[in-house]
């Protein structure tokens, strides 16, 4: 082999595991108070909270995107949890992703259930970047969670209507955040649920409302033909820590259902509010889980859907000692 056959193969080996690297070391902030403070304008401060993926966060991952990871994909990632007086108020995840000019870093902001706040780009060197985050594409992400964006990525006409120098960028964009919405839920679930927790506490019962965490008192899922999982439950008290009630939160798959639900319960024992995290995947899920709400134990009968069988055990959970 010629010296220049040699060294051009150097040169193609070089870039790659430059590129390779930049994938590993560019999935955090370069510039954290300028890049938190250009996405929530009214923060205080941050914290970062950085994880490696796991096997099992693999699993999940791999079962959640409706497309393939590569192995490389998946290493020690870092949340930033952004906070207003001390109050968290949103999230920002960076993600390196590879497009036709290069590593693309896309910084998202996301509230707590993951939807979409905004996004930019951190490094970028795709022309039409500037046109897309000005674009209708970009205006339309805003609000949107993990359901819209694969529902999105598998609309070919809508995508098809896009000027084609945005186009191969925004169906990256698309499965960015895809990535980062499964990642952020999985790696950094307790996080989430203790903030969530609160949110959701002080929602139902008023900004002084308190919880106390508590031990399932389930210690296997129970018997109800689908898998329905105690993942945390807690106490929600008033500012004389007089019990208000309870909010319980557990896992459930079903066909076509695999979700976080969160149970909000009156102190007398009646369903309050039931909340999927990431929002329901259709109308009828949406249904048949918003009726069961104003509802209590006493209510269900033998004949029940999976949707009140759910419920059954969760207000049964509520009334264990």
């Amino acid at each position: 082999m010629s010296r220049l056959w040699i060294g051009l193969a150097m040169l193609v080996l070089g870039a790659t595991l430059a590129e390779t690297a930049s994938a590993q070391a560019y999935c955090a902030l370069r510039d954290p108070v300028r890049r938190v403070y250009e996405l929530y304008p009214e923060a205080t401060a941050y914290r970062t909270r950085t994880a490696t993926v796991g096997r099992e966060h693999r699993q999940a991952m791999a079962r959640d995107l409706p497309f393939t990871l590569h192995f490389n994909e998946l290493g020690r990632h870092s949340l930033y949890v952004v906070l207003q007086e001390g109050e968290p108020i949103g999230l920002i995840h960076v993600r390196s992703e590879r497009g036709r000019w290069g590593l693309v870093e896309v910084c998202w902001a996301l509230d707590f259930d993951l939807n979409v706040i905004g996004f930019e780009f951190q490094r970028c060197r795709d022309p039409g970047a500037k046109a897309l985050l000005k674009s209708e594409f970009a205006q339309q992400l805003t609000g949107a969670n993990f359901e819209n964006l694969k529902a999105w990525l598998a609309d070919e006409e809508r995508l098809a209507e896009m000027p084609a120098d945005q186009r191969i960028l925004a169906e990256m964009v698309l499965k960015s955040g895809l990535k980062t919405m499964a990642l952020t839920e999985d790696v950094w679930h307790q996080d989430l649920a203790e903030i969530r927790a609160l949110r959701h506490a002080r929602q139902a019962f008023g900004a002084n409302a308190t919880l106390e965490s508590r031990s399932p008192t389930t210690p296997v899922a129970p018997d109800v033909g689908f898998e329905l999982v105690f993942k945390g439950e807690w106490t929600i008290r008033g500012t004389d820590d007089t019990p208000q009630g309870s909010l319980i939160l557990t896992g459930i798959e079903l066909p076509g259902l695999h979700r976080d639900i969160w149970w909000i319960i009156e102190a007398d024992g009646r369903l309050r509010q039931v909340i999927p995290v990431g929002g329901w995947p259709d109308e009828r899920a949406a249904t048949a889980f918003q009726q069961l709400e104003n509802r209590t134990i006493n209510d269900f009968s033998d004949c029940a859907t999976a949707a009140e069988l759910a419920a059954e055990a969760v207000l049964g959970e509520q009334e264990s000692p």
